[in-house]
C-alpha cells in the first residue's frame, strides 16, 4: 500500500498557508515548497514500491542488499522511463516490465506519465535554483494536490499488478 496520509496533510497546510499568503514571493515560497514535497513523496513511493517487491522476489539477503545500495539508492528521480522503469527492469527484467505495462490499465498510467512528465522540469529548474524576484511562474499548491491524485492512483495500479503477476 502506497501512503498518502502524510503527504495529503502536508499539502492541505501549504494550500492554507499560500492563500493566506500576504505576497507573491511568500506565495512562490509555498509553491515551490509544495512541488517539493510532491516530487519526495513520488520518489519514496517508487523506492518503496520496488523494494518490497524485491523482499518478495530476491532469496538471497546479499542480493536484496546490493539491489537496494547499487539500483534503488542510486536513482535521484522520479522520471518513470529513466529512473522508476529503470529500477523494475533491474529486478524483473526486460520482459517483466512489458508485461506489467500491458496489464496496467491505460486509463490510469498515461495521466500518471503526464503528470511526472509535466513535474519533471519544473522540479529540476526548482530545486536546483532559488526564489530571485517574483516574476517566477510556479503551479499552485492545490494544483499538486491534483498532480497527487494522479499519480498516486497509477502507482497504485502499477503496485497492484506487479503484486498479481510477480
Amino acid at each position: 500500500m502506497i501512503a498518502t496520509s502524510y503527504i495529503k496533510a502536508n499539502l492541505r497546510k501549504i494550500d492554507r498557508l499560500f492563500i493566506a499568503s500576504s505576497t507573491v514571493q511568500e506565495g512562490l515560497f509555498y509553491s515551490k515548497l509544495a512541488m517539493l514535497e510532491l516530487c519526495g513523496w513520488i520518489e519514496l513511493s517508487m523506492d518503496e514500491i520496488v523494494c518490497r517487491l524485491s523482499k518478495r522476489l530476491v532469496n538471497d539477503p546479499k542480493n536484496q542488499k546490493f539491489f537496494e545500495k547499487q539500483i534503488v539508492r542510486k536513482v535521484h528521480g522520479f522520471d518513470y522511463d529513466h529512473d522508476f522503469r529503470r529500477m523494475l527492469i533491474a529486478l524483473i527484467g526486460l520482459h517483466g516490465v512489458e508485461t506489467i505495462e500491458r496489464k496496467v490499465k491505460p486509463t490510469l498510467f498515461h495521466p500518471m506519465c503526464a503528470a511526472l512528465n509535466a513535474l519533471k522540469p519544473e522540479r529540476d529548474k526548482h530545486a536546483h535554483g532559488f526564489i530571485k524576484g517574483t516574476t517566477l511562474r510556479l503551479d499552485a499548491p492545490s494544483v499538486m494536490t491534483g498532480r497527487l491524485h494522479i499519480v498516486h492512483a497509477g502507482l497504485v495500479d502499477i503496485d497492484s499488478v506487479l503484486r498479481r503477476v510477480m
